[in-house]
């Protein structure tokens, strides 16, 4: 009887609790351990590289868009949308993308979404960053700037690279937002450290990521409208409710690389979300594995929630903001106590000048190569990269070039100047060769060749250049003066 009466228990056991709810998640927790391909795509993360993104970005230099040549003075979100002449942040941002190949419509895509406007007069603009630890989301629902200037839709920049793994339906975000803002917003707000900073870091990643494969897929969004109120995320979010579900964590970069100090310490606001500290802890990870140098505060209870990260964790996704020595935090924290806040936040001076790139550069390389460990690097798109050679024939020249395993087409580039110089593609071709007619006499012409593969975001580095010019014939040369001597 005393044994049918425990037989019985363990039953009733059994039946209560298998009704019970169990958490369901789709994701596996990420691993962030070192990696030959993340140590790769680092190695390519220059300085140089960094600075011209930001120097280009906060109007320090001319820059092509369209056919012309112009400096962006501006960010700010109305003007990006209201075709001002020195906003062109947004159609620079596309052109370059596209040019790293980067497909209009499919992995590159726009995000619009109408900003929330309230009548001029009672603009009572929120501050978000500083807000510190009293924020709270409810807080963004008073977010002002005034009337649209000409438009009623802004857009966010959306790069997609697919996954090519079994976890290809699962997605890492890696975002920062790209307005600016400032006391002349509609006229000059260089946001250099804000957050041109974090571009640079998005730029790097697109232009590198296009050579690897990742076994999950990578988002990289260019968010605008968040110094109105993280309008642009807030959008998207709302926006896409069943991929919030299948995101691993969220990258968020703003504003960093103001080191006055010159420490190398920044800020993690991780939160207390235990995907948040995956998030976080794969940042630190990377930091440690590749020697980026970096010290930094690790938020977890008082975190921020003043940038695009937050919008996430309103969902219920991981997340994590990377930001300069805003606050001071505890002295047992990495920055010791210390705050380093950019004195230039939110003015004009927010320039190239006042930041210190070393810890700029560090800051970059920890974000893409979080990114990178999070989507789980497959290695390399193509095992090698083509070589080819050039040879002239009677009225044409006929580039060659061994097959790369695994590449669907080729796409061939060509320039008139030098291997230096501006090439545009002439070509995509399935096969191993390229002729090319359009050509005139004794012209130089140079040539590069990348493989690529179809249907996916997957590209070799470009092969070396090789040049070919076609020579007068010989026979041109005694013809003509004999007809000119009139013999």
């Amino acid at each position: 009887m005393k044994k049918s009466r425990i037989v019985l228990v363990f039953v009733l056991f059994v039946l209560i609790f298998s009704t019970v709810p169990q958490e369901v998640t789709a994701q596996t927790p990420p691993t962030c351990g070192y990696d030959s391909n993340v140590e790769s795509i680092l190695a390519e993360v220059t300085q140089e590289d960094v600075v011209q993104w930001i120097r280009n970005f906060s109007g320090e230099d001319f820059v092509p868009i369209g056919v012309s040549q112009k400096k962006i003075l501006t960010r700010f979100s109305t003007q990006l949308f209201n075709l001002n002449v020195n906003a062109l942040a947004y159609p620079y941002l596309g052109e370059q993308l596209r040019s790293f190949g980067f497909e209009e419509g499919t992995y590159l895509t726009d995000h619009a979404y109408t900003p929330n406007y309230v009548p001029t007069g009672t603009e009572n603009m929120i501050d978000l960053h500083n807000v510190g630890e009293d924020y709270v989301s409810s807080d963004r629902n008073t977010k002002v700037v005034g009337n649209p200037d000409q438009t009623t839709t802004w857009k966010n920049k959306v790069v997609t690279i697919p996954g090519h793994g079994p976890n290809a339906d699962e997605i890492v975000l890696m975002t920062a937002h790209m307005d600016s803002t400032s006391p002349q917003r509609n006229t000059n707000a260089p946001g250099a450290e804000d957050n041109a900073s974090g571009v640079a870091a998005l730029m790097e990643a697109a232009r590198l990521f296009r050579f690897y494969k990742f076994d999950r897929t990578i988002k990289i969004i260019f968010f605008t409208g968040e110094e109105q109120g993280l309008w642009g995320s807030e959008a998207y979010v709302e926006d896409h409710p069943a991929e919030m579900d299948n995101i691993i964590g969220v990258v968020n970069l703003d504003m960093f690389g103001y080191d006055n100090d010159q420490d190398m310490c920044i800020e993690l606001h991780v939160g207390t979300m235990p995907d948040s500290n995956q998030v976080g802890t794969c940042f630190t990870e990377v930091n440690t594995n590749y020697n980026l140098g970096l010290a930094y505060d690790y938020v977890t209870n008082g975190a921020i929630g003043a940038s695009d990260h937050a919008s996430f964790w309103d969902a219920g996704v991981g997340a994590i903001e990377v930001l300069e020595n805003f606050q001071a935090h505890d002295e047992s924290f990495g920055c010791n106590g210390t705050q380093d806040r950019n004195p230039h936040y939110h003015q004009i001076t927010d320039t190239i000048d006042k930041m210190y790139m070393p810890a700029t550069l560090a800051t970059v390389k920890a974000g893409v190569g979080s990114v990178a460990s999070l989507a789980l690097p497959m290695g390399k798109c193509f095992a090698t990269d083509p070589q080819i050679t050039a040879t002239p024939q009677t009225e044409s020249i006929i580039v060659n070039w061994a097959e790369i395993e695994g590449a669907d087409v080729y796409n061939v580039y060509r320039s008139t100047t030098s291997c230096a110089g501006s090439f545009t593609q002439v070509a995509q071709v399935s096969t191993n060769s390229y002729k090319d007619v359009d050509i005139d006499l004794e012209n130089d012409y140079f040539y590069k060749v990348q493989a690529a593969e179809t249907g996916a975001v997957c590209y070799s580095q470009m092969s070396n250049c090789a040049v070919a010019r076609v020579e007068v014939p010989i026979f041109f040369d005694i013809f003509i003066p004999l007809v000119i001597a009139g013999e």
